[in-house]
């Protein structure tokens, strides 16, 4: 992938496709990307949260692992973005485009596990843990040669439905195994 400093569609399709890599990762369904901009963002993600739909209203009664993993690999999807960056290009991720700002992932993330943990200072702790989470994967060469991909063909196309999303990555994870003598991992898509 092609990058200049500053390139805000560039950072933008990265962003997006951090979103998507970690979904991917984690087992949850993208649905689709898109560098369009509107509703003031420049882009979006949409990825599948029924089972956190499902969950989220037990998370003040129920700390189990089920609902803990549930809000774990949706608070890393939301962060997702921001690691790529972080990754492309640190520099923009900690200027003023990085900075938290209400209804931005980070305060979405922080928003979803104060609901958790209902402790401020645990929230944020646990906030800081994920993160260092979302960066290994992010950091893994396998997830970033699929990042790359998926930012440089949603460059192109500024938009990608779920099948175009999971050919890419799919097809991207079997290169990056074919290319290094690793077996492809067959995964299956987990609910939400």
């Amino acid at each position: 992938m092609e990058y200049r400093s500053g390139d805000r569609r560039t950072l933008t399709a990265c962003h997006e496709a951090g979103h998507a890599v970690v979904a991917y990762d984690q087992g949850i369904r993208v649905f689709g990307i898109s560098v369009v901009p509107g509703l003031g963002k420049r882009g979006h993600t949409c990825v599948d949260t029924l089972f956190l739909d499902r969950q989220f209203p037990s998370f003040s009664s129920d700390k189990g692992a089920r609902n803990r993993f549930t809000l774990e690999r949706h608070v890393m999807v939301l962060l997702g973005g921001r690691a790529a960056v972080e990754r492309l290009d640190p520099e923009a991720a900690f200027g003023r485009e990085g900075c938290p700002v209400p209804g931005s992932d980070h305060i979405k993330a922080l928003d979803l596990i104060l609901r958790f943990t209902g402790d401020p200072l645990e929230a944020e702790k646990y906030l800081e843990w994920l993160k260092v989470r979302t960066k290994g994967i992010v950091s893994k060469p396998v997830r970033w040669f699929q990042i790359e991909e998926l930012a440089e063909v949603l460059l192109k196309e500024d938009k990608l439905g779920a099948r175009k999303v999971m050919e890419i990555l799919r097809e991207r994870e079997a290169l990056w195994c074919r290319k290094h003598g690793e077996q492809v991992q067959e995964r299956p898509q987990r609910r939400g």
